[in-house]
Parts: C-alpha cells; structure tokens; sequence
C-alpha cells in the first residue's frame, strides 16, 4: 500500500505528501487526496505498485474516469492476480469504462432514439393522411368518439409515474444481504480463554442471510433523518460509507425494527452463533479466510500501515471472506444479540430478551480498529452493556428468510 522507495534527497518532502494523501483518502476528502498524490507523481520518485490502486481508486470517485482506468490499469497489468487489491481493482477499471462508454455514447443514443421519433411520427402522419382521404366525416366521427379515451389514458398514465417516484422516494437504503445456508459446525475452541470454553457443535436449521459490510452511517443517517432520531456521532472521521459507530445496543435494534417495518422483510442482530458460523465459513480456520492476519490484511491497530491513520474505514476495503463478507475482524466490535455468559450455556444460539437484560451484559465480535490482530479470531468474544457505545462499536445485520 503506498510503499515505495524514495531518492534520499526528495525523502522529506515525498514523506510528506504521503502522509498527506493518506490522511485525505482515510478521511474521504478526495481532492484533496488527489493533489498529494499529483504532487508524488510529479516528483518523480519510484512509486511502489500499489500506489496506482489507492490513485485510480481516488480518481474514480472524483469522476475521473479515464485516468481512473488508466491507473487501475497499469495496477492490473503490473500485480498479480493474487494481490491483496487486484479484484477490487478490476471490479473499479470494469465501472470506470462503463461510466465512460455512457458519458462518450450519450449524443448517438439520443440522435437514434430522435430519428425513431421523427420516423414513426411521419408514419402515422402518412397514415392519418390516407384515412382522411377514404373517408372525412367516418375520420371525424372516430376522432370525436376517440378524444375522450385517450385524454383517460394520458392521465392516468401521468399519475401512475407519480406515485411510483413518491414510493420509491421513501424506501431506505437497504443493507447489501449474503444468504447462507443451514448448517453444522464447532463452536468455541480448547485453545482460548475460559469464555471460549467449551468447543461445542451447533446446529443453524434455517438458512438465513447477514449484511455483506456492517451497517454504514449513510444508512443509520437514513433512519436518524425518517425518524428524528438522534444521528451517531462520526468522531469527525466521516459519514458516508464508513461503519456506524457510537450506538447502543437499543439503537442498533431500533434501526433494525425500523426498516423491518419499511421494507416489509425481518431484519435483526446476529446471535453469537450466527456471527461465528459466517467467520469460521463452516471450516476448522480460526478466522475464516486465513490462519493470521498480517500487516494490510484488515483495519486493527497492528495491521495498519504506517501512513494510515488510526480511525474506522469505508467498509469493503478489505478482502472478504468465503461467504462474501467483509470486515467481520477489524474495524468495528459488532453487536450480536446474545446475552454473554462466562461459558457457553445455549444463550449463544438465542436473541436475548430485552425485558431481563438488567445487569446482564451483550456479546460483542469481530474486533475494531484499536484492537491487536492476536484478538481478531472467529473465537474471540467480548461484551458490554446494553447501554454503552463507543468510537469502536457498530453493528450488521442478518435476515430472517420465509
């Protein structure tokens, strides 16, 4: 990630617009990112590869969609397809020519969709023209006793739109979902502390989905904004698509109640076992995707490179898991809705009933991005009250499927 090797001479000065560029992207200011990185361009030092991801990925959401594809490109062309970047790199070069075949294609697609215009309409003008000739007054009389039909039809297909964009208006922002199947696998491990104790087999018997990324603060905000509820505080990190934090355990369900309302689906908090069924990814791996996690391999305090700040992260900027899933070690702890006991006594396959939670604390996984990669396993368990929120804590979803 943005390491390279630099001419002694211009150390100091391309340290600083690194320094730079990695703090604006962190924080989603762009353009400002990408004018440190022009400037380390311009100095002409030896860019190490990955520096053309974190630039074409800048350029991308500035809309500039050429220089994007061109960087992303030379990224492509010069990693292999096993880099930690290379996917999300071809998934970006992909969008970056679609936006640009639509912006350099747009004159051509409404000349065409004008000549179809002007040809049909001379058509029914030859056409209306003919009939006028057959017969006048038959032509009259079908015109007369045809008006009335088609002033009906025009309005009514005027508000049908209408009420269309007005329902479409008010949909929230839903949570990208994975399904997953039932299934069977270990819980817990011999290896670890005692609330890890014992490993034990459990059973999901309903197949069920769960959020792709954590819940984003772009659409926590959508529910603060529907509802008047109080907005999460971003710590001045940035909103957008970076994990909701500073939330409770009630604020978590009321976003979940709120859009299960809305969207006429079942969304709620993963139970303990659910979270650490989609880690394990139903094999024997600690972590789910690999046995540890080295520096760039997720957003924790020892896997952080060193220019990149100590805050949260847009969620998806680390690879997923087998199941598609991301973030689920690093970045944000995540609510379950378990309550959490010293060792496994069946709590963990239930959501806890928020009437007998009164000195009982909630299971929280995953790890956040101040936590040590030695914590970030599907194992690992943590808990706080109902009450309590932190700079570190936000929450995804699962689904329950009919």
């Amino acid at each position: 990630m943005l390491l390279f090797s630099l001419p002694s001479l211009a150390k100091e000065d391309a340290s600083f617009y690194l320094k730079q560029a990695s703090q604006a992207y962190n924080q989603g200011n762009y353009r400002k990112a990408e004018e440190a990185f022009r400037h380390l361009v311009k100095m002409k030092v030896n860019l190490h590869e990955d520096f053309y991801y974190f630039y074409g990925k800048t350029l991308y959401h500035n809309g500039q969609y050429q220089k994007a594809a061109d960087n992303l490109n030379t990224y492509t062309e010069t990693v292999g397809s096993k880099n930690k970047y290379y996917r999300d790199a071809k998934r970006l070069l992909l969008r970056s020519e679609k936006k640009l075949a639509k912006k350099n294609h747009p004159e051509s697609q409404k000349s065409s969709a004008s000549q179809q215009r002007t040809s049909t309409k001379e058509s029914r003008s030859v056409k209306n023209k003919e009939s006028l000739t057959k017969n006048e007054s038959l032509t009259k009389n079908e015109s007369s006793t045809k008006k009335e039909p088609l002033t009906d039809r025009k309005s009514s297909t005027k508000k049908k739109p209408s009420t269309v964009k007005k329902s479409t208006a008010s949909k929230p922002p839903i949570p990208k979902m994975k399904k997953l199947p039932s299934g069977r696998f270990t819980m817990g491990t011999n290896h670890g502390a005692d609330d890890q104790r014992p490993p034990h087999k459990v059973s999901l018997k309903k197949a069920f989905a769960i959020g792709q990324y954590e819940v984003t603060f772009a659409q926590y905000d959508a529910y603060t904004n529907a509802t008047g509820k109080k907005q999460a505080d971003d710590l001045g990190w940035g909103r957008g698509n970076r994990p909701v934090i500073n939330v409770t355990l009630k604020n978590a369900q009321d976003y979940a109640r709120w859009l299960s309302k809305k969207t006429g689906r079942t969304f709620r908090l993963p139970t303990e076992a659910e979270w650490e069924y989609v880690a394990r990814t139903g094999v024997k791996a600690q972590l789910g995707f690999k046995d540890l996690l080295g520096l760039g391999d997720a957003n924790c305090d020892d896997c952080r490179y060193f220019w990149q700040s100590d805050s949260t992260v847009e969620v998806g900027e680390y690879e997923a898991n087998k199941y598609g899933v991301y973030d689920l070690f690093g970045n944000v702890w995540e609510w379950t809705c378990s309550i959490y006991t010293k060792k496994y006594y069946g709590q963990e396959k239930v959501c806890a009933d928020n009437r007998r939670l009164l000195g009982k604390t909630i299971a929280v996984r995953g790890g956040g991005w101040d936590s040590f990669s030695a914590t970030l396993k599907s194992y690992v368990r943590y808990n706080n009250f109902p009450n309590y929120s932190s700079h570190d804590l936000g929450f995804r979803l699962v689904e329950e499927l009919k």
